[in-house]
């Protein structure tokens, strides 16, 4: 009988989401777009000493079911695995935003002596050393010592949101800010970024900043707490549109025309309450099936020894208020991360049914 609960043996493939410490300097930014990312776009990497018989046991680390982003990552992983006649096991470890959890994890995965000293980017290198190719999906590791990273450009996103949100307001007004988890790559990679458009803009003020977890009762308080403190509010970046759902609906009850918006990774109730309250906003992916897409693909090309890229970049497609019609989907519920990559009835199944 196979367990999933542990790994107890050496897995073929690891995929990870990079739940690293944020390391500002490992990437070069013009104009808002990472430069070396872009190179790696273009660098093929050599996967011939990974190519392995199937069937393939594959260990999947990822975020964990969290918030809805996290379950749809997870739920399209483990569809695109069932499609796939050479993966035989799949092994679901979520690390549920934890660092600590995802190092113990990649421990077991490589069958290697813990060493609490060594941070995640250390054991990513000695899996690859182990001879286990490591693809890390939705957010970067220090050092790049992976296989593959699968993304989105994670400061473009915030950067292009951030940059749309000052032309709106004309370039002055008060802003407020609601990001992620402190710490994690992608919350203070687009924190970065929207920081930088503002100062290029000294009519605008950042009136006020939060962490909110991507929680939505987090970020409900957060942003509430926001407008009570700040009578003029003009715009909104969220990095992470839990955020921009729980600002959104805090200026609502409190009877305030709703501001600009600017946002990345849009869920499924983004759109609907944005189309509802005909909000203006402009929001970059970070899709959440897409990752999954994209990275079980690149992990199993490897596994073949198919040439892959040091950075595969998912395309990217912006939703703003003029099409988000085309992009939201009525029968799957507000947590849901757009678009999907599964059948319907397979993320329904998984709890995304719209009741």
């Amino acid at each position: 009988m196979k367990r999933r609960g542990s790994i107890a043996a050496c897995a073929a493939l690891s995929l990870v989401v990079g739940y690293a410490a944020h390391a500002a300097e490992q990437t070069n930014r013009v104009d808002g777009v990472s430069v070396d990312l872009m190179e790696d776009a273009k660098t093929v990497v050599d996967a011939s000493a990974y190519v392995k018989k199937p069937p393939y046991r594959i260990a999947s680390l990822m975020q964990g079911p969290i918030n809805g982003w996290g379950l749809t990552l997870d739920t399209t992983i483990a569809w695109m695995a069932s499609q796939d006649k050479d993966v035989g096991e799949l092994i679901v470890v979520p690390i549920n935003a934890n660092v600590d959890r995802e190092i113990s994890a990649m421990e077991n995965t490589i069958q290697l002596k813990p060493d609490p000293a060594a941070a995640l980017s250390a054991w990513v290198a000695r899996a690859v050393a182990a001879g286990i190719p490591v693809v890390v999906c939705a957010d970067g590791v220090e050092g790049k010592p992976y296989t593959a990273y699968v993304d989105v450009d994670l400061y473009r996103g915030g950067y292009e949101s951030a940059k749309a949100l000052a032309e709106a307001i004309g370039g002055k007004g008060n802003v407020i800010m609601i990001n992620g988890i402190p710490g994690v790559d992608a919350a203070e990679v687009w924190k970065e970024a929207a920081l930088e458009v503002f100062a290029k803009y000294p009519d605008i003020k950042v009136v006020g900043s939060e962490y909110s977890n991507w929680s939505i009762p987090t970020s409900k308080e957060k942003a509430t707490a926001l407008l009570a403190a700040n009578p003029q509010i003009d715009g909104v970046f969220a990095g992470g549109s839990e955020g921009a759902i729980c600002a959104l609906l805090a200026f609502e009850e409190a009877g305030r025309p709703q501001p600009v918006y600017g946002t990345v990774s849009p869920l499924n109730g983004w759109l609907r309450l944005a189309m509802e309250k005909k909000v203006k906003f402009t929001a970059w992916p970070q899709a959440a099936a897409l990752e999954g897409k994209y990275c079980f693909e690149t992990g199993m090309k490897i596994l073949r020894g198919e040439p892959v890229t040091k950075f595969v970049h998912i395309p990217e497609v912006v939703i703003t208020e003029a099409n988000a019609a085309e992009h939201y989907v009525p029968e799957l519920n507000d947590d849901f991360s757009v678009p999907p990559v599964a059948p319907l009835e397979v993320y329904i199944e998984a709890g995304f049914g719209r009741k």
